[in-house]
């Protein structure tokens, strides 16, 4: 149920649970021991051609009076114009898909699952191993699993008056 821009939800997901297939994963994360430890580990993956969803988005609105046909017109233009900037593209699909992932791991956090992005890893080495077609970005590794210990001390996080700005940067808050 995540937003993504234009509706076109570019995520897909691979969890990883076999014990052989873990350790081809974490070859490619830089030998992290915990992508082993993790019951699974989910690739998060998103797409860059914007336009493969773009005719089945489309349908579902025009079907549930969501779009006419001027507005599906405006939507296939603004989805031609993304597909054909590569760089843009990429960017979009990313945009959207830490949006899901985002959700992916708040609600593992709600079935009591503790979870960790990773950005430690040869995004080449996983398409490879794992079949990802080449219009796939490689976003993450997300690792699940049940805690075996209490969790250390959080580190450091900046709070509210550390990181807001009041109509420009630089206004903060005055708490």
């Amino acid at each position: 149920l995540s937003p993504s821009s234009y509706n076109l939800q570019p995520w897909e997901f691979i969890v990883v649970r076999g014990k052989e297939s873990k350790k081809r994963l974490r070859t490619c994360a830089n030998n992290q021991r915990h992508v082993e430890e993790a019951s699974a580990v989910v690739i998060v993956l998103g797409n860059t051609d914007p336009s493969s969803r773009a005719e089945e988005i489309a349908a579902d609105r025009v079907r549930k009076g969501l779009m006419n046909e001027a507005k599906k017109a405006a939507f296939f233009a603004a989805v031609k114009r993304l597909s054909e900037d590569k760089v843009h593209a990429r960017i979009w699909a990313v945009r959207s898909t830490v949006l899901a992932t985002m959700t992916l791991m708040l609600a593992a956090k709600n079935m009591g699952l503790a979870s960790c992005p990773m950005e430690g890893f040869d995004p080449e080495c996983v398409k490879e191993e794992f079949n990802i077609p080449e219009h796939y970005e490689v976003v993450m590794l997300i690792t699940l699993g049940y805690e075996s210990k209490q969790p250390p001390e959080r580190p450091m996080r900046y709070g509210f008056k550390d990181i807001v700005h009041f109509e420009a940067f630089g206004n903060k808050p005055s708490l």
